[in-house]
């Protein structure tokens, strides 16, 4: 049995050294900037924000090319690898169309699985695949282990703003009545991201009482497997929110990843946005 690596896109946003801790080969989406379209391999979170600040419009992003999936896969199958790459929901981000196409050349050498969820909610499962793969798993156990955990994964999160996600294109598709909702009553959607599809769960007046909903929220989904919290620039409650799911999990806050999102979810989601990621037991 051949062994088995992980790839993903940088959508999945987990940090640098779990990355090159559990072999995981991340394939970076890109950036735009007006014209401008940079490789978000090369492009840091304070550098991201100074170039979005001196924009006239919020930045968006683009999947990789199928033949950057390709020439990853063929350098790892070459290698004596079989590969399971997961990517960003398909209903949202062209990133499993790209690697599908890719990896249509090498059967069932390279298996593509769309998470349904985005950044750590991507991430945390990304996580999981890449410890069954130094496990010893086959690429079809680390397959079916990863399709069980879309079903059970969440990521509820907060918005400052829906400006960057409606220009983004999102909002239109999804959820097109929230926008108008929320500048109207002037508060701020609080969202969730599940199996690939975004509900409404509330709005809210403060960061508090999002908070306050989110934990109501992940205690209905007790009990948890992995928790984590996502921030972006200018959010202040990532620690708060982390704790809440340490007591809501029984574990100690030093468990969750707290992680400030890269340019793959900033683009879309703004400053001050806040996310709690879960994996349900």
């Amino acid at each position: 049995m051949n062994s088995v690596r992980i790839v993903a896109d940088s959508g999945c946003d987990l940090p640098a050294s779990l990355v090159e801790q559990f072999q995981i080969t991340v394939v970076p989406v890109f950036v735009r900037f007006g014209q401008e379209m940079i490789s978000s391999a090369e492009l840091t979170n304070e550098e991201f924000w100074r170039r979005a600040a001196d924009g006239a419009e919020p930045p968006g992003t683009s999947s990789p090319a199928p033949g950057t999936f390709y020439g990853v896969f063929q350098k790892l199958v070459a290698a004596g690898h079989d590969v399971v790459c997961l990517t960003l929901p398909g209903k949202h981000s062209g990133t499993y169309n790209a690697a599908w196409l890719a990896a249509e050349d090498f059967g069932e050498r390279v298996r593509v699985v769309d998470t349904g969820s985005f950044s750590l909610g991507m991430g945390l499962q990304v996580w999981v695949a890449a410890r069954e793969a130094l496990a010893g798993r086959s690429a079809e156990l680390v397959q079916r282990t990863v399709e069980g955990l879309r079903e059970r994964t969440s990521i509820i999160f907060i918005l400052d703003t829906l400006e960057w996600v409606r220009r983004g294109g999102r909002l239109d598709r999804v959820l097109p009545l929230i926008d108008r909702v929320a500048r109207t009553l002037r508060v701020r959607p609080v969202l969730e991201m599940s199996n690939g599809e975004f509900r409404l769960v509330t709005l809210a007046r403060s960061t508090h009482s999002a908070l306050q909903k989110i934990e109501e929220e992940v205690r209905s989904r007790l009990p948890i497997e992995s928790f984590a919290a996502v921030y972006t620039r200018g959010c202040e409650a990532a620690a708060d929110m982390a704790e809440r799911l340490a007591r809501l999990a029984n574990r100690p806050a030093s468990e969750a990843l707290v992680i400030e999102a890269g340019a793959a979810f900033a683009a879309h989601a703004g400053p001050k946005a806040l996310g709690a990621v879960i994996i349900r037991g």
